[in-house]
């Protein structure tokens, strides 16, 4: 994704995948509690629809959804920016901002939900397959989810996250069906939790270790943009040490540091797959020499 692409995307659509609802309608102002302070009373934010454009008024400040992704996230440029906006998109370049007239709703293009299963299309298992997954394994953590957009209709795996939406995927697309979200997956009575970037990381994982289930608490961020959620909810629930396997790339080794300038124990747990980007592409490599003559 461009910056082009980024700023025709409908910011009020944006900002609601994010979990943030509009307060009100004014023509064409939208109106929200501010999501850079969400603990306002009053909204104090504006979207304005035809011009794509935000302000928060008590900050004083605004701007375009690059500008508003650099607040919201922290992120440090443009290009962390739109890798972010892709994340939260699943790169779709497809919700074109509109006018807005006094009756009119925001602009919702979401996905709907037809249903939730058991994995069983075949599309998926062959999936799995190829990334070297179990299906078996996959089906203790991830369902079959089928959805329209625009009358279409998909099918992919889905991992569900703390806001109710679906982390999904298959042989064509990645991205998101509802609100994104970390998911945290509890060990009772543990104090140490392992953190992924996604749930393949997980799933991988635990193949290698031949496990079903992990030992720890474990929280996958869906997104590295979430690091900062993450270490919320990490220091809500007690947990004094981290198992961190994430990507062997900047983004996964700025992720490592910034848990680890926490007052947390933090072990660097991608030793096996030290010479990969992530424990997926070790895995199947592993099967690929299983499987050479």
């Amino acid at each position: 994704m461009n910056v082009k692409q980024a700023k025709e995307l409908a910011l009020v659509d944006f900002i609601q995948r994010l979990g943030h609802e509009p307060t009100s309608h004014r023509g064409n102002d939208v109106w929200f509690k501010s999501p850079l302070h969400p603990d306002e009373r009053t909204p104090s934010f504006k979207v304005d629809a035809s011009r794509n454009i935000w302000y928060d008024f008590a900050r004083g400040e605004g701007g375009t959804i690059i500008d508003f992704v650099e607040r919201y996230f922290g992120a440090q440029d443009v290009s962390a920016a739109l890798s972010i906006i892709t994340d939260v998109t699943g790169g779709v370049t497809t919700f074109p901002k509109r006018t807005l007239t006094p009756k009119d709703e925001p602009p919702k293009e979401r996905p709907i939900v037809e249903s939730v299963q058991t994995i069983t299309h075949p599309s998926l298992e062959a999936y799995l397959q190829g990334r070297a997954i179990p299906v078996d394994l996959a089906r203790l953590y991830l369902k079959e989810i089928a959805y329209l957009v625009e009358g279409r209709r998909y099918r992919a795996l889905a991992f569900e996250n703390q806001a109710g939406g679906f982390e999904v995927r298959n042989a064509g697309f990645k991205g998101t069906v509802g609100t994104k979200e970390i998911t945290v997956l509890r060990a009772p009575g543990r104090h140490d939790a392992a953190i992924f970037e996604g749930a393949i990381d997980l799933l991988s994982t635990l193949v290698h270790y031949k496990l079903e289930a992990p030992r720890s608490n474990v929280l996958v961020l869906n997104s590295v943009s979430f690091v900062e959620r993450a270490i919320a909810e990490l220091k809500a629930s007690q947990v004094e040490r981290l198992y961190a396997y994430l990507d062997h790339d900047q983004a996964g080794e700025e992720a490592l540091a910034r848990f680890a300038a926490e007052a947390w124990q933090v072990q660097d747990a991608s030793g096996f797959y030290r010479d990969h980007k992530d424990a997926n592409e070790y895995l199947q490599e592993v099967v690929r020499r299983r499987q050479s003559p």
